[in-house]
């Protein structure tokens, strides 16, 4: 447990700049993007219209990806993992679809998101990937504002109550889980 401890605050160092990204529920184009529920386009694996640019430093853009890039990295997970199940129809036959998880580990599913309102559906998002999955479901917050703040407190009193893992990452370093 230390160990993980000390990889979590090592990405939280590398995690510091952020910007504004919004959950999703598996469903991209070919470009890697999709309109999430405000409307607004947004891609993954790089932000390639431009929508809601992210603040860079050297050419590398801070945004969830990246967040989630590093928290993965330092838990030897992968992310954007695309999780398949079947569903019936009322009247229908089985059907297949699929969602995406931000990153799998060998215990964990975690979705990953910004203190933002699109946030909310992170726990949605990761305890159904455990059920396709049979692993552990957790979420991952990335402080921007350098505050705990209401989506914040939402998430962490959902997740409490449901038993999911929660980690919160603020602008400063500190881990509240």
């Amino acid at each position: 447990m230390a160990s993980e401890m000390r990889k979590i605050l090592f990405c939280v160092l590398l995690c510091l700049p952020s910007t504004i990204a919004f959950g999703h529920s598996g469903g991209l184009d070919s470009s890697g993007c999709h309109n999430n529920s405000t409307g607004n386009y947004h891609c993954h694996g790089g932000n390639k219209t431009g929508d809601n640019p992210a603040k860079s430093l050297g050419g590398i853009s801070f945004d969830e990806n990246y967040y989630n890039l590093q928290l993965a990295q330092q838990l030897s997970g992968k992310t954007e993992e695309i999780l398949y199940y079947n569903y019936e129809p009322e009247g229908s036959a089985s059907v297949q679809a699929s969602v995406r998880i931000d990153i799998v580990t060998d215990e964990y599913v975690i979705e990953g998101g910004l203190d933002k309102r699109s946030s909310l559906d992170s726990i949605q998002q990761a305890v159904f990937a455990s059920t396709i999955t049979g692993k552990k479901p957790a979420v991952a917050i990335y402080d921007t504002d350098g505050h705990w703040g209401k989506y914040e407190h939402r998430i962490w009193s959902a997740s409490k109550k449901l038993g999911v893992r929660f980690i919160w990452v603020s602008k400063n370093g500190t881990i509240k889980k």
